[in-house]
């Protein structure tokens, strides 16, 4: 039997004005749940009036609960969530069934077999068998909340029977535009601003990049707001998490990378370990950033900058 029949037979006999509280509690007709106070606003009685008509009403409706298709249509449900790990997401079941949430909320709710939870900041509302399987599933959710905090194989709890479900339940969690999955509440899994979105593109690419093609990644990425190239770099020039290692070339500080443009770097590794090889100098210079060897090669031809010793190799030259 259709859920909207089953409903009709439940309201049947009840009195009009019992039945259009009802239908106007749960939003049976128009999708659209209302609160006591807005009914009693709209047929100018209390908030507490409509309390006790809804109360009478439901009353009514539940010593009816006896009825074939009704038992029929529970003992599915239980059957259902009992598949699912004893839980199912409120609007994933209504899907699951092919009826609109309101009516499925209402039938339901009247049953003595179902729990309900509503939805907060850390869950969406969901239907449960028992308090058993409740907890199953906010032990699944805080153990794989710990395996993420600590960095340890996620994919491996996900193997659990019933996963993918008691995910679903949560909203702690989240993927990336990378396809990276986390806690929302990380940056680099739900970032927020121009400059989280900025330091995820850097730490995915593992390379310095130009302010103005990150700014590009970016606006790929977050396709529900774009992202001005200025605005980009001036987050870059605020965040101390970044590090500016050319002419509008930044990097993440977390790479250890040296600032400066090529001659600079040059210059730095040359003071600290001394004369160097071409060969080794290279070596020590692409530990710390990524230049083209021609680029390097070409930079210590500058007498101004650089002087080769007898022995081939190179070294500051004295200001």
């Amino acid at each position: 039997m259709l859920v909207d029949k089953l409903v009709s037979i439940l309201l049947a006999d009840l009195p009009s004005r019992q039945k259009e509280v009802v239908e106007s509690r749960y939003g049976l007709k128009n999708n659209n749940p209302m609160t006591l106070a807005e009914i009693g606003d709209k047929y100018g009685v209390t908030r507490e009036r409509i309390r006790q008509i809804e109360s009478l009403a439901l009353a009514s409706v539940k010593s009816k609960l006896d009825q074939k298709d009704y038992k029929s249509f529970i003992e599915f449900v239980v059957n259902h969530l009992n598949k699912l790990g004893g839980v199912r997401r409120e609007d994933f079941l209504s899907s699951d069934l092919e009826q609109t949430g309101n009516q499925i909320k209402f039938l339901l709710e009247i049953s003595d077999q179902l729990k309900y939870r509503l939805a907060d900041n850390d869950f969406h509302a969901f239907w449960y068998v028992n308090d058993s399987v409740y907890q199953k599933a906010n032990s699944f959710i805080d153990n794989l909340t710990q395996v993420l905090v600590v960095e340890q194989d996620w994919k491996q709890e996900m193997k659990a029977l019933f996963a993918e479900n008691y995910l679903s339940l949560s909203k702690k969690f989240s993927f990336n535009g990378y396809g990276d999955f986390g806690l929302k509440e990380w940056a680099h899994i739900n970032p927020k601003t121009a400059r989280d979105w900025a330091f995820l593109v850097l730490k995915k690419a593992q390379k310095p990049m130009h302010f103005t093609e990150l700014a590009r990644v970016v606006n790929n990425l977050r396709k529900e707001k774009n992202t001005n190239v200025q605005t980009v770099h001036n987050e870059l020039i605020k965040d101390d998490r970044f590090v500016l290692v050319g002419r509008g070339v930044y990097g993440l500080r977390e790479f250890n990378l040296m600032a400066g443009t090529c001659k600079e770097v040059i210059t730095q590794i040359l003071s600290k370990h001394g004369p160097q090889t071409t060969k080794d100098l290279i070596k020590l210079v692409n530990e710390k950033r990524d230049f083209k060897e021609n680029t390097l090669i070409l930079n210590l031809q500058s007498k101004k900058h650089f002087m080769r010793l007898g022995d081939g190799r190179y070294t500051v030259r004295e200001v």
